[in-house]
């Protein structure tokens, strides 16, 4: 049994000592479409719908197991730089890019998600490599907090003034994918802030009220505006990866269990 032990904690002590090794890496390569967002001005929400079409470019998506994480956004598998753009087809309009030269965290908590099998899921868009329709399905939950910077740049684009960077919730996900397209229904529930979908239907006022006075008047306009309730446009990514690292004690736990294994198949054999 003292061997055993020992297996054990050498195995966690080896994940720790090797994080960088263990992390789960999604990185997008080159990939660009239109998108479209609806749902999230209408009373509920916490329940939207996602398409992006027009697809084509290649990305790499890592599904990690559950555990405590150190999340990041970073360049990506090319190095340098990487950049992305959204173009905004309604309301004000304009185009939106940012580039990012180092990895800045934007979260560390727990993450959980079950009805995805972990691994690395690459796929390529406008290649007419998906020959038939994919469906998909998962659930997750999540509860830690972001930086102060993620909150900042919430607030200097919405106008809010969100101040506590912790929070928690739950996502259920379904979809289908096409050689050109990923569309997605989402249902939330959050804990200690908004939702995503909240942050949507503020920035989608937002940028309606540009240059006009926030009245009730405005307010009946944009609720009769054909932008309500939608936010589009085109996007354009390159050499992005986001990053999860697993904390200590989740590198600790996966190597105890690593070691649980191992006893469990000697024993077996002994018998």
């Amino acid at each position: 049994m003292k061997k055993y032990a020992l297996l054990a904690a050498t195995a966690a002590l080896t994940a720790v000592s090797t994080g960088a090794s263990a992390a789960y890496v999604s990185n997008v390569q080159s990939l660009a479409g239109d998108f479209a967002i609806s749902g999230f001005a209408d009373g509920t929400p916490l329940t939207y719908n996602v398409a992006l079409t027009g697809l084509s470019g290649s990305l790499s998506l890592a599904a990690a197991p559950s555990g405590s994480y150190t999340v990041s956004v970073g360049p990506g598998l090319a190095g340098g730089t990487g950049y992305a753009e959204a173009t905004f087809f309604d309301g004000p309009g304009g185009t939106v890019s940012r580039t990012i030269s180092s990895n800045v965290q934007v979260f560390s908590g727990d993450l959980n998600v079950s009805g995805l099998t972990p691994g690395v899921y690459p796929f390529v868009f406008g290649m007419g490599l998906i020959s038939s329709p994919i469906s998909f399905g998962f659930n997750g939950s999540y509860d830690g907090a972001t930086t102060m910077g993620v909150l900042g740049l919430l607030n200097g684009l919405l106008g809010t003034s969100f101040s506590d960077p912790t929070g928690a919730g739950t996502v259920a996900i379904t979809g289908t994918i096409t050689d050109t397209s990923v569309t997605m229904s989402i249902t939330e529930t959050a804990s200690g802030w908004d939702g995503a979908g909240v942050l949507l239907a503020a920035a989608d006022y937002a940028a309606f009220l540009q240059g006009r006075p926030d009245s009730q008047a405005e307010r009946i306009a944009y609720m009769q505006s054909p932008t309500y309730n939608l936010t589009d446009g085109s996007f354009a990514m390159r050499n992005i990866a986001v990053t999860a690292v697993p904390e200590p004690a989740s590198l600790a736990l996966l190597g105890l269990g690593l070691a649980g294994l191992g006893v469990m198949r000697r024993r077996k054999q002994a018998a």
